[in-house]
Formats: structure tokens, sequence, C-alpha cells
């Protein structure tokens, strides 16, 4: 899906998947009216040298936990929305459950914004208001200065003609002259 404000986008389906190392993740594909898709991906928080403390780690869910809240609210009042568990695998659990529903009757067309990230793959945004239905008259959708809406510039990666190894400083050898009369160049 191209970068920027996308119009008339559906929520095409939600995943719960797993990694080959166990790690749980939920995954919200979103598809344009010409079949190119964006993919939210949100993982379990854990403490690590970003998130230190307990208080860092519980801003952080609570963050994550916003950016799912804003899609669901595409499609359910904020009265009907009601989440009681304690932990991430239930809440990815809950949100498909949620959504499969959606996916069944057929979605709302929403307005979405996309960017690159880093590695210069397009994917939803995650900074402020990225979703929002598509009846909403005046769009509250921004696009922000840290907004990355031109592809990073990846360094080409120069193939080493040598394989790796180095030239080693073998015996020195010396040119001679042949008998051909190759000496009486003029330079």
């Amino acid at each position: 899906m191209p970068v920027g404000i996308n119009e008339n986008v559906t929520l095409k389906e939600v995943n719960v998947n797993k990694t080959q190392n166990g790690r749980d993740f939920l995954e919200i594909i979103f598809e344009n009216e010409n079949g190119q898709t964006a993919t939210m991906t949100e993982w379990k928080n854990e403490k690590n040298m970003w998130i230190k403390t307990d208080e860092d780690l519980q801003k952080r869910d609570d963050q994550q936990f916003g950016r799912i809240l804003q899609v669901i609210h595409c499609y359910y009042p904020k009265e009907q929305v009601n989440f009681e568990g304690s932990s991430f695998s239930e809440m990815i659990n809950w949100v498909k459950q949620t959504f499969d529903a959606v996916t069944e009757k057929g979605s709302y067309p929403l307005r979405l914004k996309v960017v690159y990230d880093k590695n210069g793959y397009t994917k939803v945004s995650s900074l402020g208001v990225f979703v929002e239905s598509m009846s909403v008259a005046e769009s509250q959708i921004k696009l922000w200065k840290n907004d990355l809406l031109e592809r990073p510039v990846q360094p080409d990666k120069e193939d080493d003609p040598f394989g790796g190894q180095t030239m080693s400083a073998g015996p020195a050898t010396s040119v001679t002259a042949d008998s051909t009369g190759a000496d009486d160049l003029p330079f």
C-alpha cells in the first residue's frame, strides 16, 4: 500500500501467530481497493535496554493497547468495548475474536496512515491517530515530521573481489626487459 493517508481501506484479516522462538504476536492486515496491503504488528512488550522499569513496561503496554483500541473503535462504540484479561496472549486472542465478527460481516471503509519503517518496508503508522472511519468528516489523521514518507536509502553492498582474503606480500620479483627490444621504449 502506498505511504501517506489512504482512503477506502478495509480490514482484511486479523491473525494471532507465534514465532519459531515461541513469541506471540498480533497481526492486523488492511487492504485497499487495489488489493495492496499494509500490516500492523504488535509484539509482547518485555523489559530490555529501553524498557527498564515496571512503570516503563506499563506505559508501553498502555500505548500498545491504545493503538489496538484505535482500530477497534472504528467498528465498535467505546461503551461496547470491554477487555478483562491479565496477559498479552489473552489480549491478542480477545482482539482476534472481536475482529472476527467484523471481517465475517464485511468491513466499513477506513482512512489509514501508512509509512516506511527504518528498513524501507511499508507499515501502519504508530504515531498519533493513524486510523479512522471514512464517515469522519474532518480527518484527525496528520502527517508528522517523524513519519518516514520517503524510503530510507540503503547503502549498496560491495562485493569483495578477493572473497575476504587479503593479498599476502611474497618475495619481490624484478621485471626485466625481454630480448625483443622492449627496453627501447621512448619513456
